[in-house]
């Protein structure tokens, strides 16, 4: 069997989706055995999404193809010949609630992996709305086989395309334990105070800096909350690139009282991630909305206490091992927050259900049930 895969869609490297792809690729190639897969990717991103010395091939495009109307236009097009001059048996693609065909010469299985926009009003622009809610659903309809990354997910994919439960498929999203687990707090707060000037204790949010979905201008109200009521010296770290209206979390954060107490440090790669969840005295997620919700786990996973909202499918990822609050109201997260840190039997009570909780999630399950899902697709058509 003969699988292409399309990485587009990705964001070179800097989101939850992302990291989906590069830990799938780094597991499919392991696990494949007979299934020969082609990464179809953009040159210059290759390097992120194709390991080292990677036993599958790869099919090019230079980065005039991100163009979206461009982009668009060649999954209509472009995609089906591509496929048949490849000679796909099935294509794979893991970001199909952004691209996807109407379609191609060959069985198609594709991720979605939310419809955060469903729920989360002015979270992209018209033109960008308009193609997720009324375009998208139909192509979406057009997949042979659909995966998506929890129960929260698959009853919106059920609901928003119309689709027969039978046909979505829950492969729940992982944690790299080798890379993400608890560790010398003293070393971590050395790197991070050297590297991006976070003076501890802090509180740390990982999360692109988009408004409104991710939330952060009722984090920062929140933190000013925390900050007035108990005079704790902490700082609010907010590590993530830029999207779409960061500028309007900026600014409130500048309005904030306690602004030099508000720290953004950009994006941060992935090899001091770890680091900077384990010098941090809470982690809070207080997203509007997620599909999954991976830093969840990577902070349990390295011993960090976390909060985050009761919606979508954070309580589902977080289990018993996360005190909950509702994202609407910045009293609850501030007491929530509160509540976390003033209590050291809790918090250690949390840290442990944590660290057993992030043991559940694994990036290999995930690629053996994907692959599972691939292949009886393939079957079903010979």
């Amino acid at each position: 069997m003969r699988v292409g895969l399309i990485t587009f869609g990705g964001d070179g490297g800097k989101s939850g989706i992302s990291q989906y792809i590069i830990k799938l690729i780094e597991q499919f190639d392991v696990l494949s055995g007979d299934t020969e897969i082609e990464v179809v990717v953009y040159e210059d991103e290759k390097s992120i999404f194709v390991p080292a010395n990677s036993r599958m091939t790869s099919y090019c495009f230079s980065s005039a193809l991100r163009n979206p109307v461009v982009n668009v236009g060649w999954f209509q097009v472009g995609l089906p010949v591509l496929c048949h001059k490849r000679g796909y048996d099935v294509l794979f693609l893991p970001a199909a609630n952004r691209r996807s065909p109407f379609w191609v010469p060959c069985p198609t299985v594709g991720t979605v992996h939310d419809f955060s926009s469903a729920h989360v009003s002015e979270k992209y622009d018209p033109a960008r709305m308009f193609f997720i809610k009324k375009v998208t659903p139909a192509l979406i309809r057009r997949l042979d086989m659909i995966l998506t990354v929890s129960e929260c997910s698959k009853t919106d994919i059920v609901n928003f395309c119309n689709i027969s439960p039978d046909r979505v498929v829950v492969t729940p999203n992982g944690v790299d334990l080798d890379t993400y687990r608890a560790g010398d707090r003293k070393q971590a707060l050395e790197l991070l105070i050297n590297k991006y000037a976070i003076r501890p204790p802090y509180l740390l949010y990982v999360s692109r800096i988009e408004h409104p979905g991710k939330n952060h201008v009722r984090l920062i109200k929140a933190f000013n909350h925390l900050k007035s009521k108990t005079g704790l010296p902490y700082q609010l770290v907010l590590a993530g690139s830029e999207w779409s209206r960061a500028e309007e979390v900026y600014k409130v954060a500048e309005l904030s009282p306690y602004r030099d107490e508000i720290l953004f440090i950009g994006f941060v790669p992935g090899s001091d991630l770890p680091s900077l969840y384990r010098g941090a005295d809470l982690f809070v997620f207080p997203s509007l909305f997620e599909g999954f919700g991976i830093p969840i786990l990577e902070a349990m996973a390295c011993g960090t206490p976390t909060v985050c909202s009761n919606l979508s499918s954070m309580p589902e990822v977080a289990g018993d091992a996360a005190m909950l609050f509702d994202p609407y109201d910045e009293e609850n997260i501030s007491d929530t927050m509160i509540e976390m840190l003033s209590n050291k039997e809790i918090t250690d009570q949390y840290i442990m259900r944590g660290l057993d909780r992030s043991q559940i999630f694994s990036w290999k399950n995930t690629a053996i049930k994907t692959l599972e899902v691939i292949t009886k697709t393939w079957e079903a058509y010979h």
